[in-house]
């Protein structure tokens, strides 16, 4: 699968390798294999696992559950180890740099009913697919590629 496709899954569906919010913990393990780092927060409910190229925030209720997660596609930017990385782990293609129009024009075909709303954050755009509450963070400043997304690509995308 290439990472264009898996980012334009994941707007229209709000699911990542099938998991989503309210996934356990042993379908987000199933769902996402290779190394990460985790933090439990200091309340003892709350966790986060760095993959790398995408972060999960888990809570812990009757079980431990996602509540939240973010493709981290500015890491990827001229990080040929990570690419490389992702596609062993996971299957995933991915480029260096994920453009914006392209993911659009991916999530269009795929959900043409879908519609967005944008709002300015910052130096990014935010495209928030409000169905499945995830958000697609695109650089909106003058800034060229180099080690990082330039104008008009993905800086990330946030489920939650």
């Amino acid at each position: 699968m290439t990472g264009l496709k898996l980012c334009a899954t994941l707007l229209a569906t709000g699911r990542i390798f099938g998991v989503g919010i309210d996934s356990s913990v042993s379908e987000v393990d199933q769902a996402l294999r290779g190394e990460y780092i985790e933090e439990l927060g200091d309340s003892g409910v709350d966790a986060r696992r760095d993959y790398g190229w995408i972060e999960i925030s888990l809570t812990k209720r009757e079980q431990w559950v996602l509540v939240g997660a973010t493709l981290e596609l500015h890491r990827l930017s001229e990080n040929a180890d990570l690419i490389r990385d992702v596609l062993s782990e996971s299957g995933v293609a991915f480029e260096g740099y994920t453009p914006w129009l392209e993911l659009k024009e991916q999530f269009l075909s795929s959900a043409p009913d879908s519609s967005l709303q944008c709002t300015q954050q910052g130096d990014y755009m935010e495209y928030r697919n409000p169905d499945v509450k995830v958000s697609v963070f695109v650089v909106n400043d003058d800034t060229e590629r180099d080690e990082w997304p330039g104008h008009g690509d993905v800086w990330s995308i946030a489920l939650g």
